[in-house]
């Protein structure tokens, strides 16, 4: 490196919409023509980060700089459906967006614009900025998401949040057990993983509830792989031994749980037989898994993932896993809880910026559709014009043929705001290009660290590519909202704004470390067990125990050939993000895998091209085994991270029916066909 180049430092955080959240340093030449970011270092002393990156985005400044990124806005010169446009000036862009605003507004009401946004990019301005845009036009914006949102709301009907114990008690020494439930560590959150792994070398044990063979479950003490939706009848299971075997703590029941009763009164309709025929499980897998719980009640803590909630009942299913915690009194001591997601403990200096970056005084009164139904509200006329933001519906929401049916219509114009060009960009009329989170000031709440980090936002060398609030910015001034406040300031006093808003010691963390955490290593949230209900105790309503009372009938038995599917991540990306510096793995998204004895059993060999169908899709693929999956399940990755798909990416196969609480999708309610073409 040439000594004489002035490194510029700064902190920044991965916005990526991933579990990790790495905090890093980077350094910066901020003279340089076009590759300034040099190379991004990984905090050593943040306590998730632990000095490295997920194998996922190990390099960013290749993702940065790399020669696809969009540079320039780009116009449609071809019918929708296709990559093809020619590059416009942004000023051009501009005036057509709002050229489009006015006729929609004028001819069919401000309602008839659209807002769909997600967390590709999370920072909470890039997120939440337009929100200020959309609710001064009267916008129509999407409610709910496709992933947590659905677990975060059931579990805050019974604890008030959903977060009711910090990572750090996964090596805690107190800790005798981990129950890993629905969740991939090895490949989804690695930084969880290696605590874990730190956990088990002071002698934790480990259980894994899951329908794959994970990494973790190759070397547990117990691997229950039951079949997929069946997580409530293996928490109904246990909940039955342990009342059995009066191993509850009543105790704990007393004093800090509302209506405890209604467990007794529920678990009576027990059917065993049926609960080991619906599982797949043995009445000897599930008696250890008992045994263990009860051996170290008051030492053991449950890491759920996100996988038990994507099912039409998926609250209810984190309801049934949490109440086997409740029954033991796992919580308020060191070593136990459950873990689910971290973002709750943050709302208490996080709402204070979401309030100052929307500009929202009160909830506000507003046209809305949930997200996983973008599709087929769509395909209602009333909305003639859309924009697309942090999000790439076109591979990552579900019933795709629904969804780009609708995103095909002529009279949507349709606006995306992209890094690069990808399969919603297919259906845009207008493209425009974004910076790099790394190149905007934001702030980052995680999904799996509690706390709050920052972007402290280096130089773009392109000057057309806006931040998702530059690019509203610049429309609202062309709207001559003059006497507003909305979109006076840049984003660089946006951000310090924000930060003169938090608490002191907060403000001097970030701007000293990047990150705050409210936690230390020996700290056990609610200790005292005055949890933020209306009384301080756990809730138990009827209507979270209605798996109780039947099996619901949606994953119901197979017929010939069919298959329970299932949809996760690839190892090497972050949903529909990563294709262009992980192009070597498209390959891994051509398939459909299932376990070697049901390609014997359906009589067809491994790289058969076979044709995948169900009631929403049918699409060609090659067969592959994998020794992971149970009998009976196939798996296809989500998110073809590609611009252009030789395949029909998986959720052309899922129901746009979303989760019972309207909040998140319900993606793993879905079986296929596997047939020989």
């Amino acid at each position: 490196m040439n000594k004489n180049i002035e490194i510029t430092k700064r902190f920044g955080t991965c916005s990526k919409d991933c579990y990790g959240s790495c905090v890093f340093v980077g350094e910066w030449n901020d003279q340089a023509h076009e590759k300034k970011l040099i190379k991004t270092i990984p905090l050593e002393t943040h306590p998730l980060t632990n000095g490295f990156f997920c194998p996922k985005f190990n390099y960013r400044e290749e993702l940065l700089y790399h020669p696809n990124r969009l540079k320039s806005p780009l116009i449609r010169t071809d019918s929708k459906g296709t990559n093809l446009f020619k590059q416009i000036s942004l000023e051009s862009a501009l005036n057509l967006t709002i050229e489009k605003l006015n006729y929609a507004i004028t001819q069919f009401g401000s309602s008839s614009i659209v807002a769909a946004y997600y967390a590709g990019n999370c920072g909470l301005i890039s997120k939440l900025s337009p929100i200020r845009f959309f609710d001064e036009l009267g916008a129509t914006i999407r409610t709910g998401g496709i992933c947590n949102e659905a677990g975060n709301y059931a579990l805050s009907q019974m604890f008030g949040t959903y977060s009711t114990t910090n990572p750090f008690q996964i090596i805690n020494p107190n800790n005798r057990l981990i129950v890993i439930w629905g969740s991939n560590l090895s490949d989804r959150n690695n930084h969880a993983y290696f605590l874990v792994k730190q956990a088990i070398k002071g002698g934790s044990r480990v259980v894994v509830v899951n329908p794959i063979k994970t990494n973790l479950a190759k070397n547990a003490t117990l691997h229950l792989q039951s079949l997929p939706g069946t997580d409530y009848l293996v928490a109904k299971y246990v909940i039955n031994k342990i009342l059995e075997a009066e191993k509850l703590d009543r105790d704990f029941l007393t004093q800090y749980v509302d209506n405890f009763g209604e467990i007794f009164d529920k678990v009576r309709n027990f059917n065993k037989e049926q609960i080991l025929l619906h599982t797949g499980l043995t009445e000897g897998e599930l008696d250890n898994f008992t045994e263990l719980l009860l051996e170290h009640k008051h030492k053991t803590l449950f890491i759920v993932g996100f996988g038990p909630q994507k099912y039409f009942y998926g609250g209810k299913n984190l309801n049934t896993i949490a109440l086997i915690q409740i029954l033991l009194g796992n919580f308020g001591k060191p070593g136990t809880g459950f873990l689910f997601s971290q973002s709750g403990f943050n709302h208490t200096y996080s709402d204070l910026l979401i309030q100052y970056i929307t500009q929202q005084k009160k909830e506000p009164q507003r046209n809305s559709f949930p997200l996983a139904t973008l599709g087929s509200s769509l395909n209602s006329n009333k909305y003639k014009m859309l924009f697309i933001y942090n999000l790439n519906p076109a591979s990552s929401l579900p019933n795709q043929t629904i969804l780009r049916k609708a995103l095909l219509r002529r009279d949507l114009f349709v606006v995306v705001l992209d890094m690069f060009l990808n399969e919603t960009t297919k259906y845009a009329d207008l493209v425009i290009p974004v910076k790099f989170d790394l190149e905007c000031d934001d702030f980052i709440t995680p999904y799996f660290t509690p706390g709050i980090s920052i972007n402290q936002g280096g130089p773009c060398p392109y000057s057309d590519c806006l931040s998702s609030y530059e690019f509203f910015r610049l429309l609202a001034n062309r709207c001559k909202w003059i006497d507003k406040n909305l979109f006076q300031e840049t984003q660089r006093e946006l951000y310090e704004k924000c930060i003169d808003l938090l608490p002191k010691e907060i403000q001097q963390k970030l701007k000293l470390n990047g990150y705050y955490i409210p936690f230390g290593l020996n700290d056990i949230p609610y200790q005292n067990l005055n949890f933020p209900t209306f009384n301080g105790k756990i809730q138990i309503h009827s209507s979270l125990l209605d798996l109780f009372d039947s099996n619901p009938d949606l994953l119901s038995p197979r017929g010939q050939n069919e298959f329970y599917l299932l949809s996760p991540a690839h190892k090497y990306f972050i949903h529909s993000q990563m294709g262009e510096i992980h192009h070597e793995f498209e390959d891994d998204f051509k398939k459909v895998f299932l376990n070697p004895s049901d390609i014997d059993y359906i009589n067809l060999k491994v790289n058969d091209e076979v044709l995948v169908s169900n009631e929403f899709s049918n699409g060609k693929y090659i067969l592959d085994q994998n020794t992971a999956l149970k009998s009976g399940i196939a798996l296809i990755y989500s998110g073809f991270p590609f611009a252009n798909a030789p395949i029909k990416n998986v959720n052309f196969f899922t129901s746009d029916k979303p989760e019972e609480s309207e909040l998140s999708g319900a993606y793993f309610s879905t079986k296929i066909t596997i047939s020989k073409i």
